[in-house]
């Protein structure tokens, strides 16, 4: 969910025809890039008020079995034109942390995936990736208790996802989200663990259930020899401290070799299938 600059504007020369060159200016630069924010944010708000948003999942995978444990809620927009091209998030999500939409998207897909788990008795659990902005929201934890009570939803069938770099920003805001968090029934999982190297020291203060390896480790993992040692070192702690451990990005059976032999718990990625917008059973 996440340019370089030079003196030469090639992009503006290029627009204005061959054997043209342009003094990069950054008073244009910026301009188009605040016409570009504004547009995302007109469409976002179009997409909440229109309801072009939906929901696709990824499975989460037992390692020593290959069984399904839970899904990963994805989020997508639809084009209001009617195209069948889906936006990806990477496209909007960006925008919508900076201006502050993002609370209203996550909001959103934590309703929707509620509503589906209410509407799908045999549906596997949920896993749902919220924001920094969304964590620092006191009313949230009160917002997914009132939710999974209305819609009568087991709260064990729901996993709140928080990423490392937001926990560690503030260790207290964080204990203290996590608490509210299990207290509503739901398990926490702290997301692209090692991204920052410094939750080492950190997670023995962070009472999450599970911890999700940041894919930049597994990616490449049966060729990368310090990539081996690190996540050796994370599943190690992670299990020494009663914690589960999850790899994404598993994209090869070497790679589940590899982190089944490790140890490590649960996986998910494209070796297991891309996500889908059907809703898988258990």
């Amino acid at each position: 969910m996440h340019s370089g600059e030079n003196y030469v504007d090639t992009y503006r020369a290029k627009n204005q025809g061959k054997n043209t060159w342009i003094i990069y200016d950054p008073i244009y630069d910026n301009s188009e890039a605040t016409l570009s924010r504004i547009t995302w944010h007109n469409r976002i708000k179009q997409a909440l008020d229109q309801n072009l948003f939906e929901i696709h999942f990824q499975g989460v995978y037992e390692t020593n079995r290959n069984t399904l444990t839970h899904l990963e809620s994805l989020i997508r927009m639809r084009n209001s034109n009617g195209s069948d091209n889906l936006i990806m998030p990477g496209q909007f999500i960006p925008v919508a942390e900076k201006n502050g939409q993002i609370v209203h998207i996550d909001q959103w897909v934590i309703k929707r995936s509620i509503e589906l788990l209410s509407q799908n008795p045999t549906m596997p659990p949920v896993a749902i990736n919220i924001s920094g902005r969304t964590f620092s929201d006191p009313a949230i934890p009160n917002y997914i208790h009132n939710l999974l009570n209305k819609f009568n939803v087991d709260p064990r069938r729901l996993l709140i996802e928080l990423t490392e770099t937001v926990a560690v920003s503030d260790i207290q805001d964080a204990q203290r989200f996590i608490e509210a968090i299990q207290h509503t029934g739901c398990w926490v999982c702290l997301d692209d663990f090692g991204s920052g190297f410094s939750t080492f020291g950190y997670l023995k203060y962070l009472d999450v259930e599970i911890i999700k390896i940041d894919g930049l480790f597994i990616r490449d993992l049966p060729k990368n020899r310090d990539n081996q040692i690190i996540v050796k070192a994370m599943v190690e702690v992670a299990h020494g401290l009663g914690k589960m451990t999850v790899a994404e990005f598993v994209e090869d059976a070497a790679t589940l070799s590899m982190i089944k032999s490790m140890g490590i718990d649960l996986a998910q990625g494209y070796y297991f299938g891309r996500p889908t917008v059907q809703i898988p059973n258990k």
